[in-house]
């Protein structure tokens, strides 16, 4: 399978852990949703500017979707990446890969949708303009 090439401007590098490794000497594939979420973190502290109000709403995966192509091995140096790549109305799309930086190898590649969510009113939400546009600003695409 040919892994189409991606631009990311988030990018972190992981420390694998003792615990990460499975019998077979190869991360655990339940790890990889904490790697994404620590790109995830990454990627609004690298978009975060003063002005905006991240406590307007809240984040809330509905859908993610994962491809593995090749296993990750304890010790292998890796990072993930993440960008948004689609902003609906209430919705949006994260893009993320784990790479070995050192070959620049994708090991897997996923794809989930965040819902923007109203903890007072435990209900959706529109995504808020600031975050729209800083989002668009940073990937320097009109999201």
């Amino acid at each position: 399978m040919e892994i189409k090439p991606e631009t990311f401007k988030a990018s972190l590098p992981i420390q694998i852990r003792f615990g990460d490794i499975d019998a077979l000497g190869h991360i655990n594939n339940n790890i990889y949703f904490s790697y994404f979420d620590l790109g995830k973190t990454t990627y609004f502290d690298n978009i975060r500017p003063a002005s905006v109000s991240w406590t307007e709403g809240l984040i809330v995966v509905a859908h993610i979707e994962v491809d593995f192509f090749s296993p990750i091995y304890y010790k292998e140096k890796i990072a993930v990446d993440t960008k948004v790549i689609k902003l609906g109305d209430k919705s949006g799309v994260f893009l993320q890969q784990i790479r070995n930086v050192k070959n620049g190898e994708i090991k897997c590649r996923c794809q989930s949708v965040f819902v923007t969510y109203n903890a007072q009113t435990q209900s959706s939400m529109p995504i808020p303009d600031d975050w729209r546009k800083v989002i668009s600003e940073y990937e320097e695409v009109e999201l």
